[in-house]
């Protein structure tokens, strides 16, 4: 009898994490905690998956860019990071997706926005994001590069992405192949947050290759 209870007691384990796999799946957020972490922290009133008429308050002066999304400006002035540490925001990009952006006038009480990207033009944005990025995801990036229409001008890029493909964070900042030199011009960084597996220059929006710029430039 007591042989007997075994098998049943099998099945009844593998009922049970059958069930909890399945309930974990349909009751997990659309957007992984991280990265809605991230849009909360730099993005206040924003999310990803919401319509865009729902940000109107959260992102002021709002435009539509063809073949991009909506830009405004940050309802927040920055966003408090650890250590000690500060990054200020000058813009807010709602992201669409691929068949909604190319319309010449999209309806923003019926576009969802599929990503968010945030622009900052602190000089230390790139080295303070990356610290707390560090922190939240607790893993290494993976790197890469961003091919610009300047032939003399990449961007480095360091990707955060969560167990199981479903949404990660992208750092984006300007590559200098001579860090003893400071180049020309303000200093652009931008962190774009999505969901889904990453899909490369699809999903940043970019002429993106998994080779670093260091590469690319021969440095």
């Amino acid at each position: 009898m007591r042989l007997l209870s075994i098998p049943a007691m099998l099945v009844g384990i593998a009922v049970a994490i059958i069930f909890f796999k399945i309930y974990g799946a349909f009751t997990r957020p659309d957007v992984p905690r991280p990265v809605a972490f991230v849009v909360g922290k730099f993005a206040p009133g924003v999310e990803i998956g919401a319509k865009v008429a729902d940000a109107r308050r959260a992102v002021a002066a709002m435009t539509y860019v063809p073949h991009l999304g909506f830009v405004g400006l940050p309802g927040g002035t920055g966003a408090s990071l650890p250590a000690g540490g500060y990054a200020s925001f000058v813009q807010v990009r709602l992201l669409l997706d691929q068949a909604t952006r190319v319309k010449p006038h999209p309806d923003p009480a019926k576009s969802r926005i599929d990503a968010v990207e945030i622009v900052s033009a602190d000089a230390s944005a790139s080295t303070e994001i990356s610290q707390a990025l560090l922190m939240l995801f607790r893993r290494l990036p993976r790197n890469g590069c961003l091919r610009t229409s300047s032939e003399d001008r990449l961007r480095e890029v360091r990707l955060w992405t969560t167990p199981n493909d479903r949404g990660g964070v992208a750092l984006i900042s300007d590559f200098n192949a001579n860090p003893m030199t400071r180049t020309p011009g303000p200093m652009i960084t931008n962190v774009i947050a999505f969901t889904g597996k990453f899909d490369g220059g699809r999903t940043l929006r970019g002429n993106y290759t998994d080779m670093l710029c260091t590469q690319l430039s021969g440095a």
